[in-house]
């Protein structure tokens, strides 16, 4: 899961990738999931196997949102690990903004949440 929120409304915006490739959007106000379509295996595995190699995510604690924040999240089954940051005084680890960038642009900019 990647996403983002904040600022005056305190909304939410996240992009499920599930590891069939199906992909989900869903902001805080929704009741629903919105089906975003389907990635290629091979992009949907790069991305897992970078968020547990290349972010570490299982063992990067780090938690730090600001007022607007942008989150990295990795679930399977009860385990679950988040990194979320922000906050314009602490330096989020280098391959996590990468790694969301990455991900947000599978998403094209049309079917984006807004």
């Amino acid at each position: 899961m990647v996403g983002s929120g904040g600022g005056a409304t305190g909304f939410s915006t996240t992009y499920f990738l599930l590891d069939d490739g199906r992909l989900f959007g869903k902001r805080s106000r929704d009741t629903v999931f919105t089906s975003i379509g389907r990635q290629k295996a091979t992009d949907t595995k790069r991305l897992f196997m970078t968020a547990e190699t290349r972010c570490r995510i299982k063992t990067t604690r780090f938690d730090n949102p600001g007022n607007l924040y942008k989150f990295v999240q990795w679930q399977k089954g009860k385990q679950a690990y988040k990194v979320t940051w922000g906050d314009p005084g602490k330096s989020v680890p280098t391959s996590y903004p990468a790694f969301y960038n990455s991900f947000m642009a599978l998403i094209p900019a049309s079917a984006r949440l807004k």
